[in-house]
């Protein structure tokens, strides 16, 4: 009996300080979530709502993909996508400069969202362009990111938000604990700029 009761009792101590754990981590995520928030509005007026952002992602077969949105005065201008392989036919590794680009596209802001799985199921490239970033600004990315990544379960999911050098938005997204790949989901920025 002493024993089962040590054993409960230690049981229950040990999700106690899990469940802390993950507590403290969400309380610094959704912290440094508002602090840099705050940082993106200052900047953001500073910089007349004007930037760049690239978020990369890979394809179920391997290849990886580029998408950069430019916002001018707060409205998105452009979307551009491309989808390319480091590695040539005889399975050599490429430098990023010599990649072999695979499919592209450009949309100026009166053709944004052309490109979409939706469009190009006829298409055999079509599963390429469905690896695009959507086209969202930095405003819409904090929306997603607080409802969509920094909301779900935390005793079930590694939840990670992350800021770049100035304090902006760099990752938000959540891996499941049960996930035995690499697979997370959410938003991991590569590359932010102000024009």
């Amino acid at each position: 009996m002493i024993k089962k009761t040590t054993y409960l009792f230690f049981t229950i101590f040990i999700l106690s300080c899990s469940n802390e754990e993950t507590n403290t981590s969400i309380e610094t995520s959704i912290t440094t979530f508002k602090m840099s928030l705050d940082y993106w509005n200052n900047l953001k007026q500073l910089n007349h709502a004007s930037y760049a952002y690239t978020v990369n992602s890979k394809t179920e077969l391997g290849y990886n993909g580029t998408t950069t949105i430019t916002v001018e005065n707060g409205i998105i201008i452009s979307r551009a996508f491309e989808i390319y392989s480091q590695y040539d036919d005889e399975a050599n590794f490429l430098d990023y400069e010599n990649r072999i680009i695979l499919g592209s596209f450009v949309e100026d802001k009166n053709s944004i969202g052309t490109y979409n799985c939706e469009s190009n199921d006829d298409d055999n490239n079509s599963v390429s362009f469905c690896n695009a970033a959507p086209a969202l600004t930095i405003d819409e990315l904090y929306n997603t990111c607080l409802k969509k990544y920094l909301s779900v379960n935390p005793s079930s999911n590694e939840i990670n938000f992350s800021v770049d050098d100035k304090n902006i938005l760099k990752d938000c997204y959540y891996t499941s604990n049960f996930c035995v790949d690499d697979c997370y989901f959410g938003i991991k920025l590569t590359h932010f700029e102000w024009l």
